[in-house]
């Protein structure tokens, strides 16, 4: 006897379990600290990029600061080495004269066996001491390479002490 009507009909689920994520990323850090700053705990909502955690960064900094230091002393070595290597060009340049000058010298009797053996001596130790300072030079610049090598892990390792979220989600792990 009652007059019809149009309505929606609603119909009602009613569900007991877990709830569990239909994709779940676990985040970490690639270095360990203490964590001197936490953005994000149980239930938090992030957006991909957001900042979670910071791990305490003055150990790291003082690292990066001790791979600086370290990069501009291998820039001074390499400088005195290279200065080291020139003055030894400049000797074995006048030891060689001076060998010439007593080779000269010998065939024509002026000069002494000895000395023209001592001025033979001067010129191949110059010419030895050349040598010794190039390679001195090329360990300069490899500790240099080294350095700047030590500085990007120091950088690198710094930037990882600032945990960003991976993807939108919610948190529901910490």
């Amino acid at each position: 006897t009652t007059p019809v009507v149009r309505a929606n009909v609603d119909d009602t689920v009613d569900a007991t379990g877990t709830i569990n994520a239909v994709t779940t990323v676990q985040v970490g850090a690639q270095v360990s600290g203490i964590i001197s700053k936490l953005n994000a705990d149980f239930n938090s909502t992030v957006h991909e990029g957001d900042l979670l955690a910071v791990i305490d960064p003055r150990v790291y900094e003082g690292q990066l600061l001790q791979a600086q230091a370290n990069l501009e002393n291998s820039r001074a070595n390499l400088a005195a080495s290279k200065a080291n290597l020139v003055n030894a060009q400049a000797k074995a340049v006048q030891a060689k004269a001076d060998y010439d000058r007593a080779t000269d010298l010998t065939k024509q009797g002026i000069m002494s066996p000895q000395n023209f053996d001592a001025a033979k001596a001067t010129s191949a130790s110059a010419d030895a001491q050349v040598k010794a300072d190039q390679a001195l030079d090329q360990q300069a610049e490899a500790q240099i390479a080294q350095q700047v090598a030590a500085l990007n892990v120091a950088e690198t390792n710094l930037a990882y002490t600032k945990i960003y979220a991976p993807i939108d989600g919610t948190v529901i792990n910490r």
